[in-house]
């Protein structure tokens, strides 16, 4: 065996959000997944920036046409444009002012086009790698984040909450962006036209931004709410699918209706109360929106009808009133944009904030000094190893310590609940030890990468999964390059060859979801041929044989004999047939080592495993009292 350093020695097991510190959610989203595409995000904001330009020039030249028309008290003007090349025939203006015109619309239409593409390159870019990520993330977690959240708000966080975000980005960034330059450049117009009338307008957008920071604050929570509430439902729907058969079988049919209508009833309701808040946020904002409206018509008409009013000074043209008035609904259209942006930057606030988390939760990172397990020999030890499951107060396994020497076979047994499979999880790093350590030829498996060190040990559980897709497809799994030859072969020594090879399509058969169209025996030994496929260095056998019949055990067994004789094996078992050959027993009562050694030596001890083996050949009353009780209480593990 050989450990190797890491190469870039800076994997903290995540990639640009792992090990983040906990923040506002939009902040963290934007620092970690905009940053590599900064200059995508800087050029689509500096096209909304000019696109300012130009949008905002048609009013301009229709209250000059207007001035020119109805005052004629002057020669044709336009602002920043010097008199003397203008053209002075009505017709040459107004073919001056089309073509200025026209000229605006095609110079916004081009920005804008340029604008959304580079904006849209940079929201999928943005959206791909939030979803890489928090998925490469679900592939690090600890076994406990899955004991604690189900599959459904697992799935909804990776499709629902990372729409969610793409949606903040386009309805936050890109749309709310394009209000605000809206809105800046609509006012730097309006103070350039009459800065006092600009000046008493001010107030409306000071006021609808004190009410949308107001709304903000109060619609998060039941935007957070809903987010919760659709995790629940695909959670529902998740477990509704995936145990039909249970619930054909026992007839279960209408509960299971009404616990979906539950769950859609109470999303129903968390989306009404988020639509309620904000069906009452538009009246309130549109009412003092058109306040605006209003002074300005009222102040503006007085002005050009009988002069200055109150404290204003000189002159208000109705060409200038009507590209004022305009330029005010550009404003409060700008602003009711950014206060209807706010109820989808807080809904997309709640998603980011969800994201986050699961990013956050990444507790299996590899230490940045981790290194590579290399050509491992197979030593495995076990040093005072004391572990818990989350949110149990009782350890689960208790001071364990043994150790295992290079191709040797070593059987684990006990009762339900004494902690051998947990003794397997900790090896495979599915959990870390609350205390001790296990170490593979002497390094603690902490030290080392979590891909080099699972890539060295095959793993059966006790409870096969097989994945959707063809028998080839399921056994070539732990090596995508694997040949026929390799599959046929782990397929013979696993005692799957001759089932498949009578199946309709042979190896190319589809297993459908979770290898349903196979039987148990079946899937298990196509389970054994992936591990198989993988040659390991260490092999790991949970109850591998628990779905065969006794004939395919002996074959299974025999092949098993085989592969362990240049491999580290080791059996967990119920049924202590299928260890009785091993090099050494391990004993696990209660979390702790409390036998070992060869079949004959532990019978010779008249220990729990005697008495084990005794209940097995149909001595029941050989089981001590405590053994007994423990299991009436159904103690697991």
């Amino acid at each position: 065996m050989g450990v190797t350093a890491n190469g870039d020695g800076a994997d903290d097991g995540g990639g640009n959000g792992a090990g983040a510190e906990p923040g506002h959610p939009v902040v963290w989203l934007f620092d970690e997944y905009a940053r590599p595409h900064w200059k995508q995000l800087v050029g689509g904001l500096s096209f909304s920036t000019v696109e300012q330009i130009p949008a905002r020039l048609p009013p301009v030249l229709v209250g000059v046409a207007i001035d020119a028309v109805l005052l004629n008290t002057g020669p044709f003007r336009l602002p920043l444009v010097p008199d003397a090349w203008l053209p002075t025939e009505m017709a040459d203006q107004l073919t001056v002012l089309i073509a200025l015109l026209v000229g605006s619309f095609a110079a916004v239409a081009l920005v804008n086009y340029f604008g959304r593409r580079v904006l849209g390159r940079f929201g999928q870019s943005f959206q791909h790698e939030i979803r890489t990520e928090v998925f490469d993330t679900v592939q690090r977690l600890e076994m406990g984040y899955f004991d604690d959240h189900d599959t459904g708000e697992v799935m909804s966080v990776l499709n629902d909450d990372v729409q969610e975000v793409q949606t903040l980005v386009f309805g936050v960034l890109a749309r709310g962006s394009t209000m605000t330059m809206t809105a800046v450049a609509t006012y730097a117009y309006m103070l350039w036209l009459n800065w006092q009338l600009a000046v008493v307008l001010a107030v409306v957008p000071f006021a609808l931004f004190a009410l949308s920071y107001w709304f903000s604050n109060w619609i998060e929570p039941k935007h957070m709410a809903v987010r919760e509430r659709v995790g629940d439902l695909n959670s529902r729907l998740n477990n509704n699918v995936d145990g039909v058969s249970v619930i054909k079988t026992f007839g279960t049919e209408r509960a299971e209706r009404e616990r979906v209508r539950d769950a859609s009833g109470d999303l129903r309701t968390a989306q009404w109360d988020a639509h309620w808040a904000q069906a009452t946020m538009d009246p309130v904002s549109r009412t003092v929106s058109q306040l605006a409206r209003v002074i300005t018509l009222l102040v503006g008409g007085i002005w050009v009808l009988t002069g200055p009013p109150l404290f204003f000074t000189g002159t208000l043209t109705p060409g200038a009133l009507f590209t004022f008035y305009v330029f005010v609904g550009s404003l409060l259209t700008a602003m009711q944009g950014i206060a209807e942006v706010v109820d989808g930057y807080q809904n997309g606030k709640a998603a980011a904030t969800r994201l986050r988390d699961i990013v956050a939760n990444d507790s299996v990172a590899e230490r940045r000094d981790a290194a590579e397990l290399a050509d491992p020999e197979g030593a495995v030890a076990y040093d005072d190893v004391t572990f818990s499951y989350p949110g149990r107060d009782e350890p689960t396994l208790d001071g364990v310590t043994f150790d295992v020497e290079p191709g040797d076979t070593v059987g684990i047994v006990g009762s339900t609940g004494a902690g051998k499979s947990t003794i397997l999880k900790l090896l495979l790093r599915f959990y870390d030890p609350d205390s001790g350590a296990v170490r593979v030829d002497g390094t603690d498996v902490r030290d080392v990468t979590v891909e080099s060190l699972r890539e060295s040990i095959g793993y059966v559980s006790q409870d096969p999964f097989l994945f959707y897709g063809a028998v080839r497809e399921n056994i070539a799994y732990a090596d995508p390059d694997a040949d026929e030859e390799t599959v046929v072969e782990a397929a013979k020594l696993a005692g799957a060859h001759e089932f498949v090879a009578e199946l309709p399509d042979g190896y190319d058969t589809q297993v459908g979801e979770r290898g349903v169209k196979l039987s148990g025996g079946q899937r298990q030994r196509v389970s054994i041929a992936r591990a198989i496929v993988r040659d390991p260095a260490i092999l790991v056998l949970d109850e591998a044989t628990s779905h065969v019949d006794n004939e395919t055990e002996v074959l299974i067994q025999r092949t098993l004999d085989e592969l362990a004789a240049d491999r580290t094996t080791f059996l967990v078992a119920h049924r202590l047939s299928t260890v009785r050959d091993a090099d050494r027993i391990i004993v696990v009562d209660d979390g702790e080592v409390v036998e070992r050694g060869t079949h004959e030596d532990l019978l010779a001890r008249d220990g729990l495993y005697a008495n084990l083996w005794n209940v097995q050949v149909g001595d029941v009353t050989a089981l001590p009292d405590s053994f007994l009780r423990r299991v009436r209480r159904g103690d697991t593990a």
